[in-house]
């Protein structure tokens, strides 16, 4: 579901960061990991602006529900187009999620960054918070309303840019985004249903959609049900235990 998506997205964002700190020695300030968390927790459920009732579809109402539809229906004609065969072709968890779209969307989101002003970068690092936003502290949300969150993301936006602009870097925005997206289609390939995880490139089981399962079938869960529960107090460790390792090597500094 869209906040154990999130989490897992916060968790791999604040892995990246550390990863990225020890591999070139220079240690990475507790706002960037944040920061860096956060956007990759928001592109950590894009993938799922196929599905017209989803976290996703509901961030903007009216607005991002006719975009998911629009998405749904995009998804399905491509996968029959490129050979779906035995995977019903309906939309939801066809095109956006797959290898291929993780990159696609990592170098768009590069290209766009690079050659854009500052206004779209600003609206891309808003678009993921926002994401994040709902799916993390929904509750909240609702009572801000969707005008209350945009003006919050847009606010969060602003404040990065002045203070951490390198934070929002073609080479960030992008990594952030396609990490984000693989992240989201490993944590739905471990359930009962799977993923088309290399269409329409890689065949599985003969056919181009067929899905990927990277659990045994008696360890694959379902989404919102208790296994999705267990992924979630899992994520949130990990979350934890990379920032507190991180910290201790000196790796995340204040």
């Amino acid at each position: 579901m869209g906040p154990t998506h999130a989490m897992s997205g916060a968790a791999a964002g604040a892995a990246v960061a550390v990863v990225t700190a020890g591999m070139s020695g220079v240690p990475v300030d507790a706002t960037s990991a944040v920061v860096l968390a956060g956007v990759t927790a928001g592109a950590a459920v894009l993938p799922d602006l196929d599905h017209p009732s989803g976290t996703a579809a509901r961030t903007l109402g009216p607005v991002s529900r006719l975009l998911a539809v629009f998405i749904n229906r995009a998804s399905s004609m491509f996968a029959e187009v490129t050979g779906a065969r035995s995977r019903r072709a309906g939309g939801h968890r066809t095109a956006t999620h797959t290898v291929l779209f993780a990159v696609a969307m990592a170098v768009v989101t590069w290209c766009a960054v690079d050659l854009g002003d500052v206004r779209v970068t600003v609206g891309i690092f808003a678009a993921l918070v926002l994401l994040a936003l709902h799916s993390l502290v929904r509750p909240v949300v609702r009572e801000w309303g969707s005008f209350g969150a945009v003006v919050i993301a847009v606010g969060l936006s602003l404040l990065v840019w002045q203070d951490s602009p390198e934070m929002l870097s073609p080479l960030v925005m992008g990594t952030a985004v396609g990490v984000g997206c693989l992240v989201h289609c490993v944590g739905d390939a471990i359930t009962r249903s799977g993923v088309p995880l290399f269409a329409p490139f890689i065949r599985v089981g003969g056919d181009r959609w067929g899905a990927v399962h990277l659990l045994p079938r008696a360890l694959r869960i379902r989404a919102a049900g208790f296994g999705d529960t267990v992924v979630m107090v899992v994520c949130t460790a990990l979350l934890a235990g990379v920032c507190v390792v991180g910290w201790n090597n000196g790796l995340i500094v204040g």
